[in-house]
């Protein structure tokens, strides 16, 4: 494995580590709950969705979380203001776990930070994100917060490569007067996570990685992808899902279901292996498959480092929890 040369900064969210060298903090895993068309969700507008069914999946990162040593976070998409209040509020009473404010609609996320800001949970929450289509709006709300965790999500629309991303990170390339780096840091944001943007398979991704590498050299700022997302969105995979599919008493299953689910799952390792500090590994209801395996791709890590770069895990690592 590798050193960076940049000082790697490690940040405390919640008690949750993120950040610093390869091998030297175990990849923080964060599973999705409340996505879009999520089978527990009963009304994604008003916030209505089996309690039961919620609590048994949140639970269960935890469990992995435990087992394997690798911390987690809850990724609560929602999809509206109402709908955000209410799963923000059920997560946190179910979990001591820090957890993303996330959602495609920016009035949710506002109030959700509105929200966290007056029950006093800011501590544990992470925005999600400061990106090219901010307003100015959302940017005041998250600097007049008591918020101090963010991703920047380096999406470039007119630059997908290694160099567009960080010219958007550094510059604001023509979209903001600044860097994003520096946007977040000026409005109040002191633990920077950076979520390099993941492209389809054929369109990007592999900048998508490799761009992890570049901010952390460049910032010292901990990095992440949603890979998951790259075989999702892979025409091929979906084709060959559908093409070796049969119909069998639980759905749709067979070997097409069977490779896409491993290309699912298996792709959250490639951040890993990068040298990247977190994973959105997507429906939280996967933690059982996708701990262990990046709780192995942790030990290869750390092993390697403290052996070539005398690098010593720190705190509770998979190294310790499952080595033997």
């Amino acid at each position: 494995m590798f050193l960076f040369d940049r000082k790697q900064e490690i940040y405390d969210i919640a008690g949750v580590k993120v950040g610093g060298q390869p091998g030297e903090t175990p990849t923080v895993l964060c599973g999705t709950i409340f996505y879009a068309k999520h089978y527990l969700v009963e009304d994604a507008d008003k916030g209505i969705f089996d309690k039961k069914a919620a609590e048994d999946v949140i639970n269960k990162q935890d469990e992995f979380s435990d087992l394997t040593g690798n911390p987690c976070m809850m990724q609560i998409f929602s999809e509206s203001p109402e709908a955000m209040e209410k799963e923000i509020a059920f997560c946190t009473e179910v979990s001591d776990s820090p957890f993303l404010i996330d959602s495609t609609v920016a009035e949710a996320k506002i109030a959700g930070l509105k929200y966290v800001d007056e029950v006093g949970l800011t501590d544990r929450a992470v925005y999600n994100s400061i990106n090219v289509s901010c307003s100015e709006e959302e940017l005041k709300v998250i600097e007049e917060s008591k918020l101090e965790a963010a991703i920047i999500l380096a999406f470039n629309p007119k630059d997908s490569t290694v160099a567009g991303k960080i010219d958007l990170l550094e510059t604001g390339a023509g979209t903001f007067d600044k860097g994003l780096v520096y946007l977040a840091r000026d409005i109040g944001v002191t633990k920077l996570l950076c979520d390099p943007a993941t492209l389809p398979i054929g369109a990007g991704v592999g900048s998508s990685v490799a761009s992890g590498f570049a901010v952390k050299s460049k910032y010292g700022i901990a990095v992440g992808l949603g890979i998951h997302n790259a075989p999702s969105a892979w025409t091929w995979l979906k084709t060959f899902r559908k093409e070796h599919a049969t119909k069998g008493p639980g759905g749709w299953e067979g070997l097409g279901a069977d490779v896409f689910r491993i290309c699912d799952i298996g792709s959250n390792v490639i951040p890993v292996i990068a040298g990247q500090d977190f994973v959105l590994y997507g429906p939280i209801e996967n933690a059982p498959l996708v701990f262990p395996l990046v709780g192995m791709a942790d030990i290869i890590i750390a092993e390697a480092n403290k052996a070539e770069h005398d690098m010593e895990p720190k705190g509770e690592h998979p190294l310790t929890k499952m080595g033997a």
